[in-house]
């Protein structure tokens, strides 16, 4: 134990227990609290880690002086407070996206992470994806020539409104900001023009699919496809996920199953087509890459930032307001929501079930 990195677990949900999983696997952890309000998931985090202590307050967390990292796994209105705290407190932090609840409190958490030398990062997962790391790396090589235009489409039956994310924000947010994000680290600039449709399916007050596209500052035009509307209710049940990058020359692609990825490379020396595990959350690789950030002392270039999380959030509220201010069809009635929903409580296999405690 003692050249394990000493943390606590805040929020002990679908997340925490993804966290606790990647940090027991890699030995490099010495998971010393678990917190959660929820009796259940307090009992849950006694059977699946018996050698940390369990807890109810969080301050235990931040008070005690050998705790060297907290992970923020619980609700987005929670972290803007528990960021400042564990800062105030000498610890770094691993925290969930989006970093706070609102954008102006999202912008607070950046300025406190940024006026410390301590070290923080978010799950902005995608950045860890093996197979964007082998697309960037070909784009960069010069294999399509000029980079042009992105295309993004994430389409899955996934979270129901409803579930127990509104400060997360509607799909296109709370999923969504993963799709902006990664969009913007391919190009390495901001947006600069955008247009969006959505709609608001089965009569919810918020819409759960969305259409963007438009242009980035440096002139390359995106297009984003986000939705948890993909056939819940179908016999069968699936999803449209990819990535389609074309560039003056050549173009890069990558599709998945959630089980394994495919890049498809066709390039103007190089034609490949690469297969492998899709990874998931790549919660290993952000814990992998923060543990060698606090041992080495260097905080590793690969560890998203604060910053990036709260930029691609505030752009993700950006499209969804734009979607707002046009005509926002209603398509559906409440009673199929109701219908999806039951069914998703009842399910054993399916797209982003929530735990059942």
């Amino acid at each position: 134990m003692d050249n394990k990195i000493k943390v606590g677990l805040i929020g002990f949900g679908r997340m925490g227990r993804f966290y606790l999983q990647e940090m027991q696997k890699s030995g490099r952890w010495d998971i010393a609290y678990i917190c959660d309000v929820s009796p259940k998931s307090r009992e849950i985090a006694r059977r699946l880690s018996p050698e940390s202590r369990i807890i109810e307050n969080e301050q235990e967390i931040f008070e005690d002086k050998t705790v060297q990292v907290v992970g923020l796994f619980a609700l987005a209105n929670s972290r803007k407070e528990q960021i400042e705290k564990a800062f105030r407190h000498g610890k770094h932090v691993i925290s969930e996206k989006p970093i706070a609840d609102t954008v102006v409190r999202e912008w607070g958490a950046v300025k406190a992470a940024e006026s410390t030398t301590l070290f923080s990062t978010v799950n902005l997962y995608l950045r860890n994806a093996w197979y964007h790391k082998l697309i960037k790396d070909f784009i960069q090589q010069g294999e399509i020539g000029e980079l042009a235009i992105i295309r993004i489409c994430h389409l899955t039956p996934g979270l129901a409104p409803g579930e127990g994310h509104e400060y997360e924000g509607p799909s296109f947010h709370d999923c969504g900001m993963h799709y902006v994000d990664i969009a913007r680290w391919y190009t390495s600039c901001n947006f600069k023009t955008w247009n969006a449709q959505a709609v608001r399916m089965w009569n919810y007050k918020d819409p759960w699919w969305l259409q963007c596209h438009g242009t980035f500052e440096n002139g390359v035009v995106f297009d984003i496809t986000q939705g948890h509307v993909y056939g819940q209710l179908s016999e069968t049940q699936t999803h449209n996920s990819y990535i389609d990058i074309i560039g003056t020359e050549g173009i890069a692609r990558m599709t998945h199953d959630f089980k394994t990825a495919v890049v498809e490379l066709h390039g103007i020396t190089q034609t490949i087509r690469e297969e492998r595990p899709f990874g998931g959350k790549n919660i290993d690789i952000l814990c992998n890459l923060f543990a060698d950030s606090i041992e080495s002392g260097i905080r590793h270039p690969d560890l998203p930032i604060l910053r990036d999380s709260a930029i691609s959030s505030e752009y993700a509220w950006e499209f969804l307001e734009d979607a707002k201010n046009k005509d926002l069809p209603i398509i559906g009635e409440t009673k199929t929501l109701e219908k999806i929903l039951y069914r998703r409580k009842t399910m054993k296999d399916g797209y982003g079930l929530l735990q059942q405690i």
